[in-house]
């Protein structure tokens, strides 16, 4: 299966945003040293550590044209 096939389903095509694309992996990068404060728990790490990694397949989906439907 390919990401054309989702196309509809889970995904749909946008127009490349350098700028968005920027933004997410900003966002993912910021999350992910959150993620390494050492006075935070070990949930609120591993979930900040989740959402950066979340982030980043979203800033890489993006920059390919696709967006998650929601």
């Amino acid at each position: 299966m390919t990401l054309d096939n989702l196309i509809g389903r889970a995904l749909e095509s946008i127009p490349y945003d350098a700028g968005n694309v920027e933004r997410l992996m900003a966002a993912a990068k910021r999350c992910l040293e959150d993620a390494r404060l050492p006075g935070m728990s070990c949930e609120g790490r591993f979930d900040m550590a989740y959402k950066s990694i979340m982030q980043a397949a979203n800033a890489v989906l993006q920059a390919n044209g696709f967006r998650i439907n929601e």
